[in-house]
């Protein structure tokens, strides 16, 4: 294989982005330089340096997984099938990336820990982590397989400390040799990982190609329905669009100037209505507790010594399933601006700045709401699972959440992938802030519980004056 050939497999993610839209791009740039900057202000230069090169690992490893989405859309069955060479350059290419990311990778982490001899040891778990971000890109379900057996890895520490002892042992008699099995096969999971154009690759690459849009659907702001899903997943949430199809019909039975905005909502948020996140975010909890509790209960571990070693995980979770569907509701007004020159002539419609402030206030309400029961648990999280800095997400989402929801939705613009999960990174951001200001600095924790909710509220009386004063909400869009 030639540079040229390779680059061009390799590099086709980086030629195929969006240049319209670079935002996403620039924010990501920005966090890594601020991270940076951040880091040779407040760390020592002895420190400094090290958090440099790990943030770069971070960034390699990142950077990896989109070569390895690319990767796996380029291995499409009609060219595996019928393009000489198509399927052996692309084998080729994957693994001398991952040669190149393995040693790269590597080579920083010995920098990061010099003098401790241990570089069979990281090359291993360097190369572990490429193989693992390769596949998941074609097995989505690795990250739900990770995500669950964390918290439980501690919890069988004890179960599995004799198989670690004799792996260890294995390991520091004959690494080398260990380590040189473990990149054969590791490298024949590379290779393996691209299929020749049969059957099963059809059925597989069309279900990606299903889930890659729905991906970029929600990137953009919109909502996917149940049919968007695929069979499976559609069958799955059955019975929740029954549940809904039986509220909406409850619903337009007392239609009347009482329920009108009630009526405007299945419309105005269509999949992001409170109802179906309601039941989406309950049935995914209580499946989880479900396994958890299974799993506890054949491995007769103990629940408590679960929620400390994974409570940071099941809280960060919680945090996306309660707080981000909110930041998706300004989005979903857009996807439905057509049909808002209509709901303006329903009977009892609102009009004008009582428009406006039904539309923002239903939205700070569901959100306020979905605040509340995540704080909460949060905290219930936090106090059993040792994680103080859970909390905190949910006070930096507050203020975000003010400003995100009380835009003007007549000058909002099409939404992007950008606008899309900048709310989401602010709060993260913020929260992170929080946190690090009480337990680094030694800001006091009343103060920050109190100041956060008071400039949340002046910012909300801001904003409700700004929204008052706006043009009608409904259209969405038509003054952009």
């Amino acid at each position: 294989m030639t540079a040229t050939q390779f680059s061009q497999v390799v590099l086709a993610s980086w030629r195929q982005r969006d240049r319209s839209a670079p935002w996403g791009r620039l924010v990501l740039a920005l966090l890594l330089v601020g991270s940076l900057v951040i880091t040779g202000v407040f760390a020592p230069l002895a420190i400094a340096w090290r958090i440099w090169l790990g943030i770069a690992v971070f960034t390699l490893h990142c950077t990896w997984w989109v070569v390895g989405l690319n990767l796996s859309e380029q291995n499409h069955p009609h060219a595996a099938r019928c393009v000489p060479g198509h399927l052996r350059a692309l084998r080729q290419a994957a693994l001398l990336a991952w040669v190149l990311h393995a040693g790269a990778t590597t080579s920083l982490v010995v920098l990061i820990l010099p003098g401790h001899g241990h570089w069979e040891l990281a090359l291993l778990v360097n190369s572990a982590i490429a193989t693992f971000l390769l596949w998941s890109a074609r097995l989505w379900w690795l990250w739900l397989l990770l995500i669950f057996q964390s918290p439980l890895i501690g919890a069988l520490s004890q179960r599995l400390a004799p198989l670690g002892a004799q792996l260890s042992a294995a390991w520091l008699a004959q690494p080398q040799t260990l380590l040189a099995l473990a990149l054969l096969l590791q490298a024949g999971l590379v290779t393996l990982m691209f299929d020749d154009g049969g059957p099963r690759h059809r059925e597989r690459y069309a279900r990606q190609t299903q889930r890659r849009a729905v991906m970029r659907m929600m990137a953009d702001g919109r909502q996917p329905n149940l049919a968007a899903w695929g069979g499976r997943i559609e069958w799955l949430f059955r019975p929740f669009e029954r549940m809904l199809s039986a509220w909406r019909q409850r619903l337009l039975a007392q239609a009347g100037p009482h329920n009108v905005m009630a009526r405007a909502d299945i419309v105005l948020r269509g999949p992001q209505h409170w109802l179906n996140q309601a039941l989406t975010f309950g049935t995914m909890a209580a499946v989880m507790a479900l396994i958890f509790a299974a799993v506890c209960r054949i491995y007769e571990l103990d629940m408590a010594k679960v929620w400390r070693t994974g409570g940071t995980s099941i809280g960060l979770w919680l945090v996306c399933m309660g707080l981000n569907p909110a930041f998706m509701l300004p989005n979903a007004l857009w996807q439905s601006r057509r049909e808002q020159a209509l709901l303006r002539l329903l009977p009892g419609m609102p009009q004008g700045a009582a428009l406006n402030r039904a539309v923002a206030g239903r939205q700070l309400r569901d959100c306020f709401v979905t605040w509340l029961v995540t704080l909460v648990v949060l905290c219930v999280v936090s106090v059993n699972g040792y994680s103080p800095a859970l909390p905190y997400l949910a006070l930096g989402a507050l203020p975000v959440a003010v400003l995100s929801l009380t835009r003007r939705p007549a000058l909002m613009r099409a939404p992007t992938p950008g606008t899309t999960v900048l709310p989401v990174f602010a709060y993260l951001g913020l929260g992170g802030l929080l946190y690090l200001a009480v337990d680094r600095v030694g800001v006091p924790r009343a103060l920050v519980i109190t100041v956060v909710p008071i400039v949340s509220a002046g910012l909300l009386a801001w904003r409700w004056r700004v929204v008052q004063n706006a043009p009608a909400a409904l259209p969405a869009g038509r003054l952009a």
